[in-house]
């Protein structure tokens, strides 16, 4: 057909076409139909493109309609962003007036009518003409009839904005001349006045008429901010702004009406950005210039993007643009921020420019990785009124990678408009602009009245400020964009693009050059909103500097935190490796009788396993601490690494031990009393020489029952008195009295003192022991501070307390984890008391007998407790306890003349069945334990503080404030159970893992079956199940110790005919145990009952990268310690982001009200609390680390904004719950956020 067509007909054919689908433009399928109108094959041909499907007529003929009257749209219809602005003003007061109490208070009034104004505004603000067609724009899902549909309604607000600002515009200038005018004639002060008045009016006015794209997507950020039920549509709107960003178009980072950022906005988009762009990377280019410098066009034509340039149209705060490269290794995309032009005239001279100027440039500088300023012409003023603001800027950046580690972004100069015929004027320009630099660098460093925030030398000391060599040049001097100004001679130059675009070479090259040994990275968009959020958090801060420096700190150690715990992990995962090898060979000398290799033996061999390991990872810790800004932490991480090298060398080698002992001593030993008691039974009854029995016993079962009784009474009186119960305290009381450093101190412990004397903290407010060892503590060897003590015996009190509180974190991390008593562990107990003793100092004999009567009773109780559950479970009386029924059957079975091959079938099934249940189990623990344990929320306290929040939010959508509050009053309780729920979370498919162990299973008794021998078939189906089970799929230990049976002499009689009915007998009975066993159905009750036991699992491997939350809290406020379980309070001194402590009860002396303020927030007030109800003593918050030892003074400064939600919302609930008076100080932040958006910023950070 296409081929009969002429050229006219085809352009007829199209018409017609698309003239049919405008008809049937009301038909519910019409967009899909004509979207897909470019796909027909004689259209697609000839380059008929989708743009061409998507009537621009149509579309022009929609936004004529809603683009109206802008200025009235602006001012009158987009309340939302107005509101902002109004709040905006009133924050920066309240900054200003930070000291003034009531000022605030008066100020947080009004912004809290504010937001509530904003929020009842949003269903109106949801129905604008202009934003539902900007809404329908950007969620077409055609992306050419998207792009084309937005470009039509930016150049219609740009063409209307420029005949509607024009004669504001013209005011404007006008009025400016007359004040310029009369400034310089000494014209009337009074007259002046209103001239300037007058201006500042005409100014505010045409700032408050621009409208444009910036403004539709500031009304549809705060509608989705500030609704609290949001429409499909509406809750699409950040994943529509991130696309948005992907279709090569500007979005607003920085407000440019209110100079903030709308930061819980900005995070939301990014973070769908981030989903769209996952595993991408970016590199962040700034710009900043004074105004109509040439920012925009420059990025224009240096990397082919749009840029507004138009009346009204320029660039307003801070925008940022995403563009994709190729053939960049190092990143994925360049993210521009185009800044609006400082020292703009609309703004000269209104109140808050100046800031407004530093503001930006600070943002934009701290946020990038290169920064181009650019500056119009020779301009020497230009030069001089920037680079200050540039430097305050810079500064800020020396300090984030001082103390943060972030490199500082690259500076390059533009300069644009000059003649660059005359060789001498680029020398000039190079020449004034180093001079410039220099000056600037003195005049910031006046300015800060502190030099030490800068170096010594200027930043821009390696600047390459050459005018020889223009390709390796930081500065590039252009011309204009076009060759001549009037035509037909104003058409572009291209030396000016070829310029551009070998600079943007250079700066891509000497940015990602390595320099000094530090290496540029880029980041993830995740990593840049997290930036974005601490440096704006830092520009909006009463001190800039301090702020900044704190919280680039604060991420650089928990940086360096989870780098060192990698290696830690490492660590441990090399010790696991060494270990399961070493018992490897344990397991097959036992099996191939060599039971007389020493122990040393296998000791040597798992040290030398780990020899180059460790070496390796010695190194790897050096590296990361010397890393830049992390030097600090050195000798810090350091002395944790030394520490936990040996804490891991000694657990590993008491677990070795006990292996050892297990396989070599306990579980040989339990096989032999069987063997011997089986024995007994064989000869207690007369059997044949095949293998039936000629005869029946003639004892009833009650007979039978009693001859069994006291047969097994017999060997298990044995087994206990070869295998006695350790007694704990005896072997404690034989370490001690032969330690040198008991001798050496003369120590008398008091073995018959049955009492507890443990220290507690002086607190009246704990509602659960600080430890899990099950002690009442007792007021023995810690005092509180009391006015009757003077300085000197204070310090003294506190060394003893903090002492004492060591002495207990010790003796608990020793402890942690032990399988059983071994007298090693009291060993190294009384090495770290003693170094304790030596730290603080002690050497006052009462109080050193104190702290190890404490440590060895600590010590006593802790190790009984793991001894008994060790016997429990594995000494040889108790293994031969636990096997008593299955040698009851054995003995029937025998009584009864049941065939040897029966029997023997008999009692493997039973084996079986005991233990086919908790080897499945072990699997699945195993299984959890090894998806958890690199879990963020395991390892990071305020990853799993946000999953705990989240399930609060939960339990407040439900309605059940009771229980949030209970579990906020009793946080040692809510984590516990907050991990077994998320341990529980990832537990395998329990139905799928059970089917998958089935059939391995089975495959493995057939295999054991199928081995066909003449003689000692028993042994060697017993051997080769072993074999399965270990080395098999399976690799069960459970399995495979069970199956440790001798039957040497037992079953030696089986005739060759009988070979088949062996394996028949074995093979059968065994698959039926298997098939009788029930199937798992229910994933989430198997799922709770395991999940303890992962946790108690977790604490036997003791993975120092993988151990569970400490469970010690804060005194005043109930926060829970961020650090690990039994973390050496030495190194890691107990820390917590703290709550507001009226959300737990805590209320101010005098007027019974509950308190408002965070732990920190009375720290830095530097306030004074009461303990105990004992209002005689007052206690000073800047005493914290003293009063309550162990403890970091509450430093960190960190919001959780749902507590903060909580006690402001429900302020009125907690006082009635614990009997006190609503607090009537609750600051606005806390009540700054609904619970919606406090649910949707902890699910994006979970998700990041």
């Amino acid at each position: 057909m296409e081929v009969e067509l002429s050229n006219a007909s085809k352009l007829q054919l199209k018409s017609r076409i698309v003239s049919c689908l405008k008809i049937t433009s009301e038909e519910p399928n019409f967009a899909a139909n004509r979207w897909e109108l470019h796909k027909i094959p004689i259209l697609q041909a000839k380059g008929y493109s989708s743009l061409e499907c998507v009537s621009p007529e149509e579309i022009k003929s929609r936004i004529g309609q809603s683009v109206q009257n802008l200025a009235n749209v602006k001012k009158n219809k987009f309340l939302l962003q107005k509101l902002f602005l109004q709040e905006a003003k009133h924050v920066e007061i309240t900054i200003e007036n930070r000291l003034k109490e009531e000022i605030i208070r008066e100020e947080e009034e009004k912004i809290k009518v504010i937001r509530e104004r904003r929020r009842k505004n949003t269903r109106q603000i949801e129905t604008n003409n202009l934003l539902q067609l900007f809404l329908s724009f950007l969620d077409s899902r055609d992306s050419c009839s998207r792009v084309l549909s937005i470009r039509m309604l930016e150049k219609e607000l740009a063409n209307r904005g420029e005949k509607e600002l024009g004669p504001l515009l013209k005011t404007v200038q006008t009025l400016s001349t007359s004040y310029f005018d009369k400034s310089h004639k000494a014209a009337d002060k009074t007259d002046l006045e209103s001239a300037k008045e007058q201006l500042h009016c005409a100014k505010s006015n045409l700032i408050e008429s621009a409208l444009n794209i910036e403004h539709l997507w500031r009304e549809l950020s705060h509608l989705y901010t500030d609704m609290e039920k949001r429409s499909p549509l509406i809750q699409k709107i950040p994943q529509l702004a991130a696309q948005h960003l992907l279709d090569g178009f500007c979005l607003e980072l920085l407000d440019g009406d209110s100079n903030v950022i709308h930061l819980q906005w900005v995070e939301q988009v990014l973070f769908q950005l981030g989903k769209l762009v996952e595993g991408k990377r970016v590199f962040v280019l700034s710009v900043i210039g004074v105004q109509s410098s040439g920012k925009s066009t420059l990025l224009n034509t240096m990397f082919g993007i749009r840029m507004r340039t138009s009346v009204g149209q320029c660039t307003r705060g801070v925008n940022m643009q995403l563009l994709a490269v190729e053939g960049r290794p190092e990143y994925d995309y360049i993210l521009l921020l185009d800044t609006e032009g400082t020292r703009s005239p609309e703004y000269h001279g209104l109140a808050g420019s100046e800031r407004r100027d530093n503001q930006m440039a600070t943002l934009s500088i701290l946020l990038s990785d290169a920064t181009i300023i650019v500056i119009p012409g020779e301009n020497d003023a230009a030069v001089k009124e920037i680079l200050p603001i540039v430097l305050m800027a810079y500064q800020g950046s020396q300090l984030a990678e001082e103390n943060g580690g972030r490199l500082s972004p690259r500076i390059f100069f533009v300069y644009n408009r000059i003649d660059t015929k005359e060789k001498h004027k680029l020398d000039t320009i190079i020449q004034t602009l180093g001079t410039s630099l220099h000056e600037a660098f003195s005049q910031v460093q006046n300015m800060t009245g502190n030099s030490s925030n800068l170096k010594s030398e200027s930043p821009f000391a390696n600047f390459n400020l050459t005018s020889t060599d223009s390709s390796r040049s930081d500065v590039c001097i252009l011309g204009n964009v076009n060759k001549q100004t009037k035509p037909p001679g104003d058409v572009p130059d291209e030396e000016y693009g070829k310029e551009l675009i070998q600079f943007r070479e250079h700066i891509h090259q000497r940015v990602t050059a390595v320099e000094g040994g530090q290496m540029w990275k880029s980041r993830s968009i995740g990593e840049f909103s997290s930036y974005i959020k601490n440096v704006w958090k830092c520009i909006c801060s009463a001190n800039f500097t301090f702020t900044f420096v704190t919280v680039m700190e604060h991420a650089m150690f928990d940086k360096l935190d989870l780098e060192y715990k990698k290696i830690e992990r490492k660590l441990t995962e090399a010790y696991e490796k060494s270990f399961k090898k070493v018992k490897q060979e344990m397991i097959k000398s036992t099996e191939e009788k060599k039971t007389s290799v020493p122990f040393k033996d296998f000791e040597g061999k798992f040290l030398s396993e780990l020899h180059l390991t460790v070496k390796e990872l010695d190194k790897d810790v050096n590296n990361v601490v010397k890393k830049k800004g992390q030097e600090k932490w050195e000798l810090q991480f350091k002395n944790m690494w030394n520490r936990n090298k040996n804490d891991q060398d000694f657990n590993w080698r008491l677990k070795l031990k006990n292996a050892f002992d297990r396989l070599f001593n306990y579980e040989s030993r339990v096989e032999e009393y069987k063997k011997k008691m089986r024995n007994e039974i064989n000869k207690s009854f007369k059997s044949s020489t095949n293998s039936k029995v000629e005869w029946k016993c003639e004892w009833n079962e009650n007979e039978k029952n009693k001859k069994f009784e006291e047969m097994f009474k017999r060997y298990l009186d044995e087994a206990k008195k070869e295998f006695p119960t350790t007694d704990v305290q005896r072997e404690i009381k034989k370490v001690c009295q032969n330690s040198s450093v008991i001798k050496t101190k003369q120590i008398e412990i008091n073995w018959t003192d049955n009492r507890l004397i443990l220290p507690s903290l002086p607190t009246g407010k704990n509602k659960e022991d600080k430890k899990s060892s099950g002690f009442h503590p007792i007021e023995y060897l810690k005092r509180q501070f009391s006015a009757l003590l003077n300085e000197k015996e204070k310090e003294k009190q506190n060394s003893i307390n903090m002492c004492a509180d060591f002495v207990n974190d010790a003796v608990n991390r020793i402890a942690a984890g032990m399988l059983c008593y071994d007298n090693s562990i009291v060993s190294e107990i009384i090495r770290e008391i003693d170094s304790k003793l030596n730290t603080y100092h002690i050497t006052e004999n009462s109080v050193v007998q104190d702290m190890f009567q404490y440590g060895m009773v600590l010590t006593v109780t802790l190790m009984k407790k793991v001894q008994d559950q060790w016997e429990k479970e594995n000494s040889v009386p108790a293994k031969l306890e636990s096997n008593k029924e299955n040698l009851r059957k054995n003995f029937m079975m025998v009584s009864n003349g049941v065939a040897k091959t029966q029997l023997f079938a008999s009692n493997m099934a039973d084996i079986l069945k005991e233990h086919i249940t908790p080897a499945f189990e072990n699997e699945m623990v195993q299984r959890t334990f090894q998806g958890i344990r690199n879990e963020r929320w395991l390892y990071d306290a305020r990853f799993m503080q946000k999953h705990i929040d989240l399930h609060l939010i939960d339990l407040l959508e439900r309605n059940q404030l009771g229980q949030v509050l209970d579990c906020i009053r009793n946080p040692q309780t809510f984590y516990a159970d907050m991990l077994h729920l998320l341990i529980a979370q990832k537990v395998p498919n329990v139905d799928e893992k059970w089917q998958t162990f089935r059939y391995h299973l089975r495959d493995a008794i057939k295999k054991a079956a199928a081995i066909e021998v003449d003689k000692k078939r028993a042994q060697t189906f017993v051997n080769q199940l072993r074999k399965e089970f270990l080395d098999g799929y399976l690799q069960s230990e459970t399995l495979h110790s069970a199956f440790r049976i001798d039957c040497s002499g037992e079953y030696e009689d089986f005739n060759i005919e009988e070979k088949k009915e062996f394996q028949e007998a074995c093979l059968s009975k065994l698959i039926e145990v298997l098939e009788k066993q029930e199937a798992i159905t229910n994933q989430k009750d198997y799922a709770e009952q395991l999940s303890p036991k992962v946790v108690t699992h977790m604490k036997k491997v003791n993975d120092k990268a993988a151990l569970s939350r400490c469970d010690a809290y804060c005194s005043m406020c109930g926060s829970l310690c961020i650090e690990a379980a039994n973390h050496d309070t030495q190194d890691r001194p107990h820390d917590a982001i703290h709550q507001p402590e009226g959300i737990g009860g805590v209320n101010y002396v005098g007027t019974e009200e509950l308190g408002h303020m965070t732990c920190h927030q009375s720290y830095e007030e530097d306030d004074k609390f009461y303990l105990n109800n004992d209002l005689t003593v007052s206690y000073r918050y800047r005493d914290y680390a003293k009063i309550f030892p162990g403890w970091r003074n509450p430093r960190i400064n960190e919001e959780l904004p749902l507590r903060e939600y909580i006690f402001a919302t429900y302020n009125n609930e907690i006082a009635k719950k614990y009997n006190k008076k609503p607090s009537t100080k609750i600051p606005l932040s806390y009540s700054s956020r609904t619970l919606t958006s406090i649910k949707e910023q902890l699910e994006r950070e979970i998700a990041v």
